[in-house]
């Protein structure tokens, strides 16, 4: 009979714990949900180029030998000259995560098979260190920066890799787009690069 006892009040101390657990997680994320953050900005001082998109006005010269970034080059108008980009989307990137890679992946796919006028960018975050030549050279992108100060996570309060953020050419905020990590969020993206393309002509 003791021993039942034990046990049943052990059962009770584990049922209050749990119920202590979820009413703190939900305290806190009220809490996260009722602050009020900042509009990301592409931007921010704290973000530090790691390798920066070509110039606008580049053109691609018959007699580059570098190899085309993995999604291909910057979509290109009906005379062949490649249009500015009239959006940029950065992908959340942790170096260590292989779905934030494989989102960045699908982002430069997606580019490529929409023609839409958008420069693809890697947003280094959650890495407190300068990332390595390694990991510089290791993500395909049209542009790379690190978060050197936690903006996107402490002050913009966005916690899930792989994200799409989407700014426009003076670098304000636009839009989030889910990571393209299953073919739902792919084919929102795309209709979302369709009407980029329509609003950057064809």
């Amino acid at each position: 009979m003791g021993s039942e006892k034990r046990t049943s009040f052990a059962g009770r101390v584990g049922w209050v714990l749990v119920a202590a657990a979820f009413l703190a997680l939900g305290a806190l994320w009220r809490i996260d949900r009722a602050r009020v953050w900042e509009s990301p900005r592409w931007d921010d001082g704290g973000l530090i180029v790691l390798r920066a998109a070509e110039p606008e006005d580049a053109r691609p010269e018959s007699h580059d030998t570098r190899p085309e970034p993995e999604g291909g080059r910057e979509p290109v108008s009906d005379d062949g000259a490649p249009r500015a980009p009239i959006e940029t989307w950065a992908v959340a990137v942790n170096p260590l995560c292989a779905h934030c890679r494989a989102s960045l992946a699908r982002g430069l796919a997606l580019r490529r098979v929409a023609r839409a006028p958008v420069r693809v960018a890697a947003l280094v975050v959650d890495t407190k260190k300068r990332p390595p030549a390694a990991t510089v050279e290791a993500l395909a992108a049209d542009e790379l920066r690190w978060d050197s100060t936690g903006a996107w996570r402490h002050r913009w309060g966005h916690r899930v890799y792989g994200e799409l953020l989407c700014f426009d050419r003076a670098g304000r905020f636009i839009r989030t787009l889910a990571p393209l990590s299953d073919s739902l969020e792919v084919r929102r993206a795309l209709r979302v690069a369709a009407s980029v393309r329509a609003e950057g002509g064809s």
